[in-house]
């Protein structure tokens, strides 16, 4: 058969070029250690080298989730210790200012430390995480969500969500416990109330937290919520402040107080409860006594304080404070109770996240491992294909050199 010199130069030429192509390959899978370099090089492996790399990354962002999780949930285990251990003491002085023998000296001087008790637990349900949030906030992170007002009582700002990671495709944990269920929803030891001031005053009204003196008047008039509105002065004779009480559910005048000359700091007692207004409030401020069968944490301990500070040695007011001694202990076991139901979760929350991260570390081995051997090169056999290689290069390349010198006028 004859072949044309062209063709000739041609084939030898791509045969050179072939094997350059081929060294090329060879030299970058050999300095980058990749076996597939472009998806063409094998589409199916190329597929499952995406694939793997995605869960990778995937699973580094679970590990991450894992980690932040792992620290908010042991702070959180901290901070409940801390609450824990602050109750315990708050019982112990509840007990001892129960004691007979003692006067109002001597309960003042327990309500002093007690004081110091009710600071230090605001300041641990305010804790923050690194990041600067306040783990008991809820969704709201970044308010913080027990605030101090001016008659010295905390009032929870928060909200009831809560957060969670996702650690795993289908694996999420709880990373914190809202403030409100923790602190605010304590089931009382009876029938209680809230006592607050309308946000709408215009007035300097403020209220303290009010005590039940009368528990069967009390319980004739719950679940309903009593409400003080202050009318113009002009309703009473000699004009002055002068406030009505009302039912909030249907508008009636409770225990006939209406048109009552306002006298600031004196107690006012209705359907059974006992509450102090003081401030200069405004015709049509109002205050509210919300009957409920919870109460918070903050107010169970800021009613004993002002309790033990305010109570005199005297019949009258020994009842009451038997009642608030009693009431209080039962409301600081059930806080008790509360907190530790939510440590035990705190438990089983951070026994996942460890179980989580082992699976993690397992699944990340074999993926790895099925990774490696999709796409690294083996230096061993890439380095003697490599050498072959050369050898064909430079064997084409002699070829071609000594084809290219031949011609007719050789054989002359």
């Amino acid at each position: 058969m004859r072949i044309a010199t062209l063709q000739s130069f041609n084939l030898g030429l791509n045969a050179i070029l072939d094997a350059q192509a081929s060294v090329n390959k060879t030299q970058q899978q050999v300095s980058s250690g990749r076996r597939v370099l472009p998806p063409a090089d094998d589409p199916i492996a190329s597929t499952k080298i995406l694939q793997l790399q995605q869960d990778l990354a995937q699973r580094d962002q679970y590990d991450r989730n894992m980690t932040a999780a792992d620290n908010r949930l042991k702070l959180e285990e901290s901070s409940l210790e801390s609450i824990t251990e602050a109750l315990t003491r708050l019982q112990e002085l509840t007990v001892n200012a129960g004691s007979g023998t003692l006067t109002i000296t001597d309960r003042q001087a327990i309500s002093a430390e007690i004081g110091q008790l009710e600071d230090q637990l605001a300041s641990l349900f305010n804790t923050k995480d690194p990041n600067g949030e306040f783990i008991f906030g809820g969704f709201k992170g970044a308010t913080q969500p027990f605030q101090q007002k001016e008659n010295g009582r905390y009032e929870h700002q928060g909200d009831e969500g809560q957060r969670y990671l996702a650690i795993g495709d289908t694996t999420r944990v709880a990373t914190g416990d809202n403030g409100k269920k923790l602190f605010v929803d304590v089931r009382a030891a009876k029938n209680t109330f809230t006592s607050s001031v309308n946000p709408l005053n215009t007035g300097t009204t403020q209220v303290n937290a009010g005590f039940v003196v009368d528990e069967e008047a009390y319980a004739k008039f719950y679940p309903d919520d009593l409400i003080v509105t202050f009318n113009p002065e002009a309703a009473i004779d000699p004009p002055g402040p002068n406030y009505t009480i009302r039912r909030a559910s249907d508008g009636r005048v409770v225990d006939g107080i209406a048109d009552r000359p306002y006298s600031k700091g004196a107690e006012i007692v209705a359907a059974g409860i006992s509450i102090k207004i003081s401030g200069d409030p405004k015709p049509g401020d109002e205050v509210l006594a919300k009957s409920s069968p919870k109460q918070s944490i903050t107010d169970t301990v800021f009613r004993l304080r002002q309790g033990l500070d305010t109570l005199q040695d005297n019949p009258t007011d020994s009842a009451t404070l038997d009642i608030l001694i009693e009431d209080t202990l039962t409301n600081l076991a059930n806080a008790q109770t509360s907190v530790s139901e939510v440590r035990s979760q705190l438990g089983a929350r951070l026994n996942v996240v460890e179980n989580a991260r082992n699976l993690s570390d397992d699944v990340r081995l074999v993926s790895q491992e099925v990774l490696s051997e999709l796409s690294d090169v083996d230096f061993a056999e890439a380095v003697s294909r490599l050498s072959l290689q050369t050898f064909l290069l430079e064997a084409a390349q002699q070829s071609y050199t000594t084809i290219s010198r031949l011609s007719l006028f050789n054989q002359l």
